[in-house]
């Protein structure tokens, strides 16, 4: 690592107002205030959030240097401790050899050869989707997708985690889910400022959402620890893993991954999908060509986890819809000693943003960045594109757990979909996006089923 040294400048930013700096617009609009600052100050752009110093890092060099090269200088922000306090000491939050063991117990559980076994579950929870939609008479298809995504992925995730038809938990759940992600994004906005112990409304309601959710993960644990769940689901295999010296993860652990796995899997590929459609939707062009692949690949079937390399236009769908509308649009390292990034000194505890939401924008890497082109993720136009200008599930040894899960679902789910409807925006030409610690359309997304045929 080489260290900052004293003669190194700062990274160019917005001075903000006294005292608070950048606060109020970061509250008021964080894409407007990151973009913007790209724009003007070039890949490294440095904030003042009232104590707090906040680096924008959006060259794939420097990306590199974080994520990779020097990767052991920087740990999660602070900013994760809101999360931590709905998902403890998983994947997503844990730091240092507990995650390197954690890691290590739950890789196996994502091999794709694991995986095989789970598109079949994916696929017929799709199906029944597809059944529910096609019974609703006509003037009842104007429907809430991004709802609908939700519930589907929530469904997914309770079948190939636990083994276990979670529809009848589903409201609950996805309340409290609710709850207590914006309990968490509330946190980080607050700048940790208020402990969630005192006793206000607010963090009443949060420790309510969190007890329904630890309910629900404890008693499927339990059942399973019971032997009263079938096998092979994601569960069992994460109880079943050992370390190299025999132990296993404890009832704590695991609730700790199976939340982390909860959210990542539901929420994250639910507005994927459903930003997926949403693109579709405005590009007709787009959507008959992906109609017309999944019609050569599926016709009137399931799809199959061996459809997956067939499905190519597909995959560059969603690839192109992560990159406008990446649901982790922006995550946080924390720099552990100073560095140097791009000439400018980071000094200690900087805080640093890699945003996909700002890269994948980035006229340097990406041609016409705003428009909506799939064939962009064509070989010919992708090998001589750094890795690190597209980041919708991170980089380096904490890449997502799940990417080929996430992966397989979506395209399994939007496949299906496509091959049955053509989906429309319901007086609904713009979208407003809601950056929260995942990037939902506000308001959902109210849109109209066409079925392809009858």
């Amino acid at each position: 690592m080489q260290a900052a040294t004293l003669p190194l400048e700062r990274a160019p930013g917005p001075r903000g107002i006294p005292l608070f700096g950048s606060l109020f617009d970061a509250w008021k609009n964080p894409l407007e205030l990151l973009s913007e600052g790209a724009r003007r100050h070039g890949d490294l752009v440095r904030y003042r959030f009232v104590m707090y110093q906040y680096v924008l890092v959006s060259g794939v060099a420097e990306i590199q240097h974080i994520l990779v090269k020097n990767q052991k200088n920087y740990r999660k922000s602070r900013n994760y401790l809101g999360l931590k306090l709905v998902l403890g000491e998983g994947l997503l939050t844990s730091e240092g050899e507990f995650w390197r063991r954690q890691r290590r117990l739950a890789q196996p559980a994502f091999h794709m050869q694991r995986l095989r076994g789970l598109a079949t579950s994916m696929a017929a929870l799709t199906s029944d989707t597809i059944a529910r939609w096609s019974a609703l008479p006509e003037s009842g298809r104007t429907l809430d997708v991004h709802g609908e995504m939700m519930r589907l992925t929530f469904r997914i995730v309770g079948k190939t985690l636990f083994n276990s038809d979670v529809e009848g938990d589903a409201q609950a759940i996805g309340k409290a889910l609710t709850v207590a992600m914006q309990f968490a994004n509330d946190y980080i906005e607050q700048l940790q400022l208020v402990p969630p112990w005192l006793p206000l409304p607010k963090n009443i309601r949060f420790q309510k959402a969190r007890r329904t959710l630890d309910a629900l993960v404890y008693r499927i644990i339990d059942e399973h620890r019971q032997g009263r769940a079938p096998e092979g689901d994601l569960l069992g295999m994460l109880m079943s893993a050992t370390d190299g010296d025999g132990s296993r993860m404890t009832p704590k652990q695991l609730r700790d991954e199976v939340m982390t796995l909860v959210l990542a899997g539901f929420e994250t590929t639910a507005n994927a999908l459903t930003w997926t459609l949403y693109l579709l939707a405005k590009h007709p062009a787009v959507a008959e060509k992906l109609e017309e692949e999944v019609t050569r690949v599926l016709g009137d079937r399931e799809a199959t986890f061996e459809d997956m390399p067939r499905l190519e236009y597909t995959e560059r769908v969603l690839q192109e819809a992560m990159r406008l509308y990446p649901p982790a649009w922006c995550f946080e390292r924390m720099a552990i000693e100073a560095d140097e990034i791009g000439g400018y000194a980071i000094p200690a505890g900087t805080t640093i943003a890699i945003c996909p939401y700002v890269l994948h924008r980035n006229p340097a890497y990406w041609d016409n960045p705003d428009a909506f082109d799939p064939d962009r993720f064509l070989p010919e136009r992708s090998n001589d594109r750094s890795r690190f200008a597209y980041l919708p599930f991170g980089d380096g040894p904490r890449i997502c757990i799940g990417k080929n899960f996430a992966m397989m679902e979506a395209k399994i789910v939007l496949a299906m979909v496509a091959s049955r409807f053509r989906l429309r925006l319901a007086n609904q030409d713009h979208v407003e996006l809601d950056p929260r610690i995942t990037l939902r359309p506000r308001n959902g997304m109210r849109m109209t089923l066409t079925p392809q045929r009858t």
